[in-house]
């Protein structure tokens, strides 16, 4: 337990310096992370039976950050994706390692884990205080409604969430996770009001919704792990796993924290 959460806040302290210090740290942060992430879900692939073409992923990531980063045309990711789903094609059509289902498993792996990591540089690269309040609302509802929910499982626990995926989950657990993270919302609202982009009501609704979409990305990477027959996507983090494991769930939430604070701000 000591392990784990020594783990946690060595990663916690590690994320905030490289978000806070500069957005070209944040970049190359989320970039490394991404490329853990792409190598850890290529190895559960493997015992899926596929054989997605490795590096194409990790390679989408860095040239789409770089567009989003240098703030390119969009012609210039429409240009990188065509080249890489191309090349993705040519070589499993010339290897005989790879089928027709590991190129398209390949293009599944453009889309998770990479898209919503992409989100996320996209979240560093907007001006503050903005950026600082999404991605400070995605990261710490998702955190906030695993802590919580873990508690509440535990206290109240009865009826099974999701079985055949997360076992140990429960729906009274989530529905603690969820209504303490809400509470702290309000909480949060009113103590950096001066920097919220939103109204009381909506910033509320944007966090009761990055709690369930949180709750929906960590079931969608244990739904993975089961599938594969591992417990873990890797062991890089101790007392944690690898580092999709880690960040599961706030590759759902931030992005969602993205598009309605946007949204509701009329961005």
């Amino acid at each position: 337990m000591l392990k784990r959460v020594l783990s946690a806040l060595f990663l916690l302290a590690l994320t905030a310096a490289c978000f806070v210090i500069c957005k070209e740290t944040a970049v190359i942060y989320v970039a490394a992370v991404g490329i853990l992430c792409v190598h850890e879900l290529t190895n559960a692939l493997n015992k899926l039976d596929f054989n997605p073409v490795k590096n194409l992923p990790s390679i989408f990531l860095v040239l789409a950050g770089a567009v989003i980063y240098f703030k390119l045309p969009v012609l210039w990711l429409a240009a990188a994706i065509v080249a890489l789903y191309v090349a993705d094609f040519v070589i499993c059509m010339k290897s005989e390692k790879h089928t027709a289902k590991d190129a398209l498993m390949t293009l599944c792996t453009f889309i998770y884990p990479v898209v919503p990591l992409l989100a996320i540089i996209y979240v560093r690269c907007m001006p503050a205080p903005l950026w600082t309040c999404i991605f400070v609302t995605g990261f710490l509802a998702a955190v906030s409604c695993d802590t919580f929910a873990l508690f509440g499982g535990m206290a109240f626990g009865k009826h099974k969430l999701a079985p055949t995926v997360s076992p140990n989950k429960t729906i009274e657990g989530s529905v603690s996770g969820t209504v303490v993270t809400i509470g702290i919302s309000f909480a949060a609202w009113f103590l950096f009001r001066q920097y919220m982009p939103v109204e009381l009501w909506k910033y509320v609704v944007t966090v009761a919704v990055c709690t369930v979409t949180s709750q929906i990305g960590d079931l969608s990477a244990s739904f993975i792990k089961r599938s594969a027959g591992i417990k873990d996507f890797g062991n890089l983090i101790p007392g944690h796993g690898g580092m999709l494991d880690r960040i599961d769930s706030i590759m759902f939430s931030i992005p969602t924290a993205l598009v309605l604070i946007n949204l509701f701000a009329g961005k």
